[in-house]
């Protein structure tokens, strides 16, 4: 496969541009229609489910509540414009580039992509909200009482930080599609995947240790999911490209 230059770059921003009116449209529709009927509702939900009891949550400035709606919002349009932001990346570099001239990637499979895509993402979130983060915010807010402290978070703060986590899951979880993904194509091999195993268990252990309080538990939580799902990619390539395997081994 062809290295990525400056001038692929070019090509692609340069079709990012010509179609950059289609995009602010789509991003600009989800926006105004989740900042009318739904930032509202995730703000008290997120509230109202993950926030310990006996904590409280403040605003540190006049505007701090609707500028968290704004970027609630616009954190969903900017989802809602993702998968046309990947097609024309993908257009771009499939038509102008020779990156991708060894991968085809029919309607069908780019449905495919995007329904197990979007269910891994919901999978990811639903552990986060469900499971991880109730956990996550009582041991921070045991944390804040042993010492003491009276937990007063901005509601800027606290559900930005949600947010953020949430996406972190989300992304976890489409660690089997990409692994799929990259060996079905070619870009990477079983073989590398497997032979730096171990290595990938320390990032993922260091990737928990990063994001969650020093505590083993909850860095368990957040380290688990990475392993649990990086063995499962594992095993679904080792079914689903056998044959290929057992050329590139023979």
């Amino acid at each position: 496969m062809a290295d990525f230059t400056t001038s692929d770059a070019a090509e692609v921003l340069l079709v990012i541009r010509n179609e950059f009116l289609k995009l602010v449209i789509i991003v600009a529709v989800a926006w105004a229609i989740s900042f009318a009927f739904i930032a509202d509702f995730l703000i008290s939900k997120i509230k109202m489910d993950l926030l310990p009891l006996g904590a409280d949550l403040i605003y540190l400035a006049p505007l701090e509540g609707l500028i968290l709606k704004l970027k609630i919002s616009l954190y969903i349009g900017f989802v809602a414009g993702l998968p046309y932001l990947i097609y024309l990346i993908y257009r771009a570099l499939k038509e102008r580039t020779e990156i991708l001239q060894n991968i085809e990637i029919k309607r069908s499979t780019a449905l495919k992509y995007c329904i197990a895509a979007s269910i891994l993402f919901t999978l990811g979130v639903a552990y986060g909200y469900l499971l991880m983060l109730p956990v996550f915010m009582q041991f921070l807010y045991s944390t804040a009482a042993s010492q003491g402290v009276e937990a007063t978070y901005s509601i800027a703060e606290f559900i930005n930080f949600i947010i953020l986590m949430l996406a972190v899951f989300g992304s976890v979880f489409q660690m089997p599609l990409v692994m799929l993904f990259l060996i079905g194509n070619d870009i990477v091999s079983y073989s590398t995947i497997t032979y730096y195993r171990r290595h990938f268990y320390v990032i993922f252990f260091i990737l928990g240790a990063a994001i969650t309080p020093p505590d083993v538990f909850t860095q368990a939580m957040v380290a688990g999911p990475m392993i649990l799902f990086f063995e499962i990619s594992i095993l679904a390539i080792r079914v689903i490209f056998r044959d290929k395997i057992k050329k590139k081994t023979a």
